[in-house]
């Protein structure tokens, strides 16, 4: 739409142009949308975000000023910016670039960053290529997740920062590049700088600053980085000139410098290291640290098997007046050419009366060497000095670390550092007198390796605790409670144990804890806590009102009961019988065993799987007799004038008869003459047909005589 077209109303113009005007953030997708990176940056607006595929992009990319991110969709590792085809001109060698007064909304985020050749600068120094991979002036970007490899340039080959107020860096990779100096970055008239999480290695510069120089900063603060196989003449890993720098948890490791300060080498800056690693460097004089002037503060730091050709091992300073304190940090195994393999000024002679050296709770050992090799007298405080030193408090012993082999210089539990500083000096963590060197002896019990619970038994609301102690302990504190806020001591047990049993006597949410004590000692990190969900109890009501009914015509068992609560399942017995029937059944029918008292038995099983009080009833179905039709006493199947016959023989003859239920035909439990009279009556006179079972196969019901019977041939 033309604004500038003519329009029927001054509010209509001014609708229809804001209409057009974006307002908000957008995300440009390249290649899908743009074809390069550059094009998409032309097109964004500040506040934009342009996601960038994976792939290799051959340009050179210049932010003009805008706070847009760039961000790659799959990382480093997929995504790669090379800036060797000189895409923005001749002179603009820099990959990336930042020169238009770009805030930290600018990022760039996720990508390796190759070829760049930087851009020709002229100042008092000369003209020289600055900023290979990336080049910022006069802007504060944000850098992270980058990868800065294979850039060349004057000064900072990998980066070049100049005049920026604020700098933020963090989990960048640089490595592989070379410079005249800087090679890793170059920072120059800077404000606040942030490295974080940052690594330097196998950078080389000709002059200084293998992996980092610092030029009149004012504030960097350099945490969790590593400078690893950087070389340089000064300063092999890092260069600081006129700067102020934090440098904290550090790893600075196998640098080298021909000149000065293997791995660090500062300039009259101001400087301080804490809790950092400084192993393993190379310098000509000052195989860890080379100081050119300025002060130095050294905390909970180790400084080991550092190499100086000439002079001191671990830290060496030139003619410059130089202030260096040392506190609680240990400084063992460093060598040099000459006598000391420690700390090193020049004599008198040279200047160094001026400098100034404090060392309070420190392990110099290496009793190889000179430990501190100064002209003028160090004040040292409550510190093991292996070549001996004046002092209020020195000492000699070994310190006893645990493995200086493979670079544990943790103190051994049976070292004479622990607690052996300063009573009135600043405690230890754990609450006890300062050990000496770097690394405290933690005289708290470890924290448990693995803390679980359960209930194992569902139908009770006991719970489980089981650990695995990761050292000794006295014994172990259990504490518990529905409120994690106030837990409530349940016992101690035995240091050896490794679980325990507890029932709250309450349903709900619980928190338990168990910590180890161990010298009157616990944790830093204090118990090992877990909450559990207690269930309610299950109600446990058996079956009640069972009720057996037996046909005896049948013998078919009826079964009836009433479930008094929820089960998973109901087992039956029934003499040899046994049965699983569902947990919501009320009623059963079956055949009963004949002949036996058998006795029917119902367990309930809850639905937490526990076997509840049985119920029981008898029953009792009788076998059925003989099957023989009275009054066949011949067994032919008929009665008749024959069976009469067969009566009389019976008892006047003495004829045995292995049914006599079927010749007592009046079936009064007696054989005699009034059984063919009866017959006869029944035959010729009408007169009453014999019991049953009469005239058909069957058992003599009701049985009340004892005559012997077996079933009738005529029967089946």
């Amino acid at each position: 739409m033309n604004c500038l077209k003519p329009l029927t109303s001054i509010l209509s113009m001014l609708f229809l142009c804001i209409s057009v005007t974006r307002v908000e953030a957008i995300d440009l997708w390249v290649p899908s949308e743009y074809p390069t990176i550059q094009q998409a940056i032309f097109a964004a607006n500040s506040g934009d975000q342009i996601l960038v595929s994976p792939g290799t992009y051959q340009e050179n990319l210049s932010y003009i000023g805008k706070d847009i991110s760039i961000l790659s969709t799959a990382g480093s590792d997929q995504t790669t910016i090379d800036g060797s085809l000189l895409t923005l001109g001749p002179d603009e060698g820099a990959t990336v670039t930042f020169s238009g007064g770009e805030t930290e909304l600018a990022t760039l985020d996720g990508f390796t960053i190759t070829g760049g050749t930087g851009r020709p600068i002229t100042d008092s120094s000369g003209t020289y290529r600055r900023g290979g991979g990336i080049r910022i002036f006069i802007a504060s970007p944000t850098i992270k997740n980058c990868v800065l490899s294979g850039n060349s340039a004057e000064f900072g080959s990998g980066l070049y920062a100049e005049e920026t107020l604020s700098l933020d860096l963090s989990d960048v990779s640089i490595s592989g590049n070379n410079a005249l100096e800087g090679a890793g970055i170059y920072l120059s008239n800077c404000g606040v700088i942030n490295l974080q999480n940052c690594n330097f290695s196998n950078n080389s510069s000709m002059t200084a600053g293998g992996g980092i120089t610092l030029n009149l900063c004012s504030q960097v603060n350099i945490n969790t980085c590593s400078l690893l196989n950087n070389s340089a003449i000064i300063g092999g890993g890092l260069y600081s000139r006129l700067s102020t720098i934090t440098m904290s948890n550090l790893q600075l490791s196998n640098n080298q410098a021909s000149l000065l300060g293997g791995a660090i080498t500062f300039y009259q800056s101001t400087a301080t290291i804490n809790s950092s690693s400084i192993i393993g460097n190379f310098g000509s004089r000052g195989g860890g640290i080379g100081l050119d002037g300025g002060t130095l503060s050294i905390h909970s730091s180790i400084i080991a098997s550092n190499t100086a050709n000439t002079n001191g091992g671990a830290i060496a300073s030139t003619i410059n007046l130089t202030q260096v304190e040392v506190h609680r940090s240990t400084i063992t195994g460093n060598t040099s050419g000459g006598s000391s393999g420690g700390v090193f000024y020049p004599p008198t002679s040279s200047g160094g009366a001026l400098s100034t050296l404090l060392v309070n709770h420190c392990l110099f050992w290496n009793p190889l060497t000179l430990e501190i090799d100064i002209p003028t007298l160090a004040q040292v405080d409550y510190s093991v000095i292996s070549s001996g030193y004046p002092g209020s408090t020195v000492f000699l012993f070994d310190p006893v670390f645990t493995n200086p082999l493979i670079e544990d210089f943790s103190l051994d539990p049976n070292s004479p550092a622990i607690d052996a500083g300063d009573p009135l000096y600043e405690l230890d963590p754990d609450n006890t007198a300062p050990d000496l060197g770097a690394i405290f002896y933690d005289q708290r019990p470890l924290p448990l390796l693995d803390f679980s619970w359960s209930i194992p038994n569902p139908c009770l609301q006991e719970v489980t605790l089981t650990w695995e102690s990761a050292g000794p302990a006295d014994f172990f504190l259990i504490s518990g409670g529905p409120d994690p806020s106030q837990l409530l001591p349940i016992t101690t047990v035995s240091g050896t144990e490794t679980s325990f049993v507890h029932d709250p006597g309450l349903s709900g949410m619980m928190t338990y804890c168990v910590e180890p004590s161990l010298g009157g000692f616990t944790p830093a990190t204090g118990a090992s806590c877990g909450e559990v969900n207690v269930p309610p109890l299950i109600p446990q009501i058996p079956i009640s009102n069972l009720i057996c009914n037996l046909d005896t015509a049948t013998c078919i068992a009826d079964l009836t009961w009433v479930n008094e609560s929820s089960y998973s399942s109901i087992l039956l017995q029934l003499g040899a019988t046994s049965l699983t029937l569902p947990g919501n059944v009320t009623s059963v029918t079956l055949p009963a065993p004949l002949g036996l008292n058998t006795t029917a038995i119902l367990t309930p099983v809850s639905t937490c799987g526990a076997l509840l009080p049985p119920v029981s009833c008898q029953i009792f179905c009788p076998a059925p007799g003989p099957l023989f039709i009275r009054g066949d006493v011949n067994m032919d199947g008929m009665r008749n004038l024959a069976d009469v016959s067969s009566q009389l023989s019976i008892l006047f003859q003495s004829v045995n008869h292995t049914c006599l239920d079927a010749v007592d035909t009046n079936d009064d439990g007696n054989i005699d003459i009034s059984d063919p009279v009866f017959m006869l009556l029944f035959l010729f006179s009408g007169g009453l047909a014999p019991a049953a079972p009469g005239a058909t196969c069957g058992i003599d019901t009701p049985a009340q005589d004892f005559l012997p019977c077996q079933t009738g041939q005529n029967c089946p």
